[in-house]
């Protein structure tokens, strides 16, 4: 009887400190596990950039005259950002051919509310008629950009509204839209929507600052970051697809122009390429190897902020590249190549 006390006392003893190793075991390895992955994170491994396309074009920007100037940098905390040696390049899928992208063209106009036939204006632009509403749809079908475009400038009913839509309201009408034609992307639909106030004028629109003074809203659709890196446009402030919202009440004048230009890009399709250092890019600036998206007056700039981000092609190309962006006094913006000058035309 007691041989049969005495183990079952050693029994109790043995699943009590079992348990407690195991327990040990167990935040030693999981210890362990965070330490090797914080360690992984701090220090991954370096892979070589892979420059699967070979050789890509240079970015081809809008032409613009300008002077270079004097420049200083005066970053934050006295530090040059510093950047990974490689940044992804995107492939941009590549057009229809001509016949078929015609057929999806008039597609697109079906659900735009544009019937009949188009009339050729010039290689691959199509102009469609909807004569009810008073309507033009202009369609590049090559890179697949259009605009829509109602008279607004010589409608005076548009002059006064019983209401102009809201931010959220304008945005709404805005999506609907473009969903209506399939044409509201998850980048699009999850980036950002910058909303401002216009005022329709005898020589065109003003931007005003509020609701209030207005009587059409914009409403500009940013891609969504891309690999965590923003996009960033020709027009510093403008994005390639917009829509302007009027405050009628009537249907087919609610949305009264549409600027749509959209490359779609395969976010699965990717090879890393180099990229200029830091300095690289500060010497290239110096030198006038630059684009200013804005530009201003003075002749001496101190540069405040770098980094870099996708530029939307402002042409049809193969593929998405970075820049760097230099952001200066009074609002002054300038792009400079990122992709290292030996694997771009």
């Amino acid at each position: 009887m007691a041989s049969l006390t005495y183990a079952a006392h050693v029994s109790r003893k043995i699943i009590k400190f079992g348990g407690v190793g195991i327990i040990g075991v167990l935040v030693l390895w999981s210890l362990g596990t965070a330490a090797v992955n914080a360690y992984i994170a701090a220090h991954p491994p370096y892979y070589s950039p892979t420059v699967k396309y070979g050789i890509i074009p240079k970015i081809v920007y809008p032409e613009k005259k300008f002077e270079t100037k004097t420049f200083l940098f005066e970053f934050a905390g006295d530090a040059v950002p510093k950047f990974s040696d490689q940044s992804r390049v995107y492939v941009i899928y590549q057009p229809l051919r001509l016949y078929l992208a015609l057929d999806e063209a008039k597609k697109t106009a079906k659900e735009l509310n544009f019937g009949g036939e188009p009339t050729e204006k010039s290689y691959g632009v199509y102009e469609f008629k909807n004569d009810t509403f008073n309507l033009t749809l202009t369609m590049n079908v090559i890179d697949g950009s259009f605009i829509v475009r109602y008279p607004y400038l010589n409608d005076q009913l548009l002059l006064n509204p019983e209401k102009v839509p809201d931010k959220i309201e304008a945005t709404t009408i805005a999506k609907e839209y473009l969903s209506s034609a399939n044409k509201l992307t998850p980048d699009l639909e999850n980036g950002q929507q910058k909303v401002t106030f216009w005022k329709i004028e005898y020589d065109g629109l003003k931007s005003v600052p509020s609701q209030s003074e207005a009587n059409v809203v914009r409403v500009d659709f940013f891609r969504k970051d891309l690999a965590e890196t923003k996009f960033v446009t020709a027009n510093l402030n403008e994005a390639p697809v917009s829509i302007l919202v009027s405050g009628s009440t009537v249907e087919n004048k609610k949305v009264v122009e549409v600027n749509y230009k959209y490359m779609p890009i395969d976010e699965q399709s990717f090879s890393t390429y180099p990229i200029k250092t830091n300095q690289e890019a500060m010497a290239e600036l110096k030198s006038g190897n630059y684009w200013p998206v804005n530009d201003v007056g003075n002749n001496n700039m101190t540069i405040r902020k770098l980094y870099l981000a996708y530029f939307e092609p402002v042409s049809l190309t193969n593929y998405l590249q970075p820049i760097y962006v230099f952001e200066g006094d009074g609002g002054f913006v300038a792009y400079v190549q990122a992709v290292a000058d030996k694997w771009v035309k």
